[in-house]
């Protein structure tokens, strides 16, 4: 029997449609605008796609970044925060807009779970406090990375090319990826609350435990590929994948259970704190590695 044509050019207009609504969840586009595409549930299995095309983005703007204004004693601090610039001003700002979202609501009657947003220009003291101490902290973790060694393996990797970067631009790939599997993860955990949008609504009905544990996998392989100069290091880099996967979960869990299911706020804001935890895993075993 030999398949429609039709029906495969059918699929693949609904394929990229799906790819850029993923990018319009995770991007501060008008959440309104498209919010009722049937596409919405094809959609989540684009989402750890966007963070490696994320990282990847992040790698090129911290090394033109660097080129540009260098550094001063081997500290890169200007760079950084250009690069701090980029993630909260548009590629995270939905991210840290969710935790900010979730700590503003946080401290309400335990009758009162839904988590209703603030007036329009108002953000709650412990949202601003949040905000700008999170983004030191973050700026603080990303100047501590590593450069590392400008050298290759002597295995398959040395022909990678630019697939495999230099130590110090692997956590920048990495990091968003992590935080964007954990939108899918979170997405997956419990239900979406009443007060969830439609659109996450039609995305949570599309995933699966298989799609989020086939994207854990993906993500893990490129974990051990960067953080594994040799096989002797496979273990501490099993470590972090694991230790994503506790928190992602834990992190979704709890947020599920505060809020009485999930909202655009609380998927986004478990992504932003697998940013966090990432970056303080990677630290102490870039050490380890590295000897720095």
């Amino acid at each position: 029997m030999n398949p429609d044509p039709n029906e495969n050019e059918q699929a693949h207009p609904r394929h990229r449609q799906a790819f850029w609504l993923a990018g319009r969840f995770l991007l501060p586009f008008d959440p309104v605008r498209l919010s009722d595409a049937p596409a919405w549930r094809r959609a989540a299995v684009w989402l750890p796609v966007w963070g490696l095309l994320i990282g990847i983005a992040y790698a090129a703007a911290f090394r033109i970044a660097w080129l540009w204004l260098g550094e001063y004693r081997g500290v890169r601090v200007a760079p950084m925060v250009l690069l701090l610039v980029l993630d909260a001003g548009w590629f995270g700002y939905r991210l840290l807009e969710g935790a900010a979202h979730v700590v503003g609501s946080w401290r309400r009657t335990p009758t009162t779970t839904s988590l209703t947003p603030p007036a329009a220009g108002q953000a709650s003291p412990a949202a601003t406090v949040l905000i700008v101490l999170g983004l030191l902290v973050k700026f603080a973790l990303l100047v501590s990375l590593p450069a590392g060694a400008v050298s290759w393996p002597a295995d398959w990797r040395e022909h990678l090319w630019i697939a495999y970067p230099y130590v110090i631009y692997r956590p920048l790939v990495l990091m968003p990826v992590w935080g964007r599997w954990t939108v899918l993860l979170a997405s997956s955990i419990g239900r979406v609350s009443a007060d969830g949008s439609p659109r996450l609504r039609e995305l949570a009905r599309g995933n699966s435990m298989v799609t989020v544990m086939t994207y854990w996998a993906a993500a893990t392989a490129l974990t051990v590929m960067y953080c594994s100069p040799s096989g002797r290091h496979v273990a501490w880099s099993m470590l972090i994948s694991l230790g994503m996967l506790l928190i992602a979960y834990l992190v979704s869990f709890t947020l599920v259970r505060r809020f009485g299911g999930q909202t655009e706020s609380t998927v986004t804001a478990a992504g932003w704190l697998v940013e966090f935890a990432f970056l303080l895993a990677y630290l102490p075993v870039a050490r380890a590695i590295y000897w720095y």
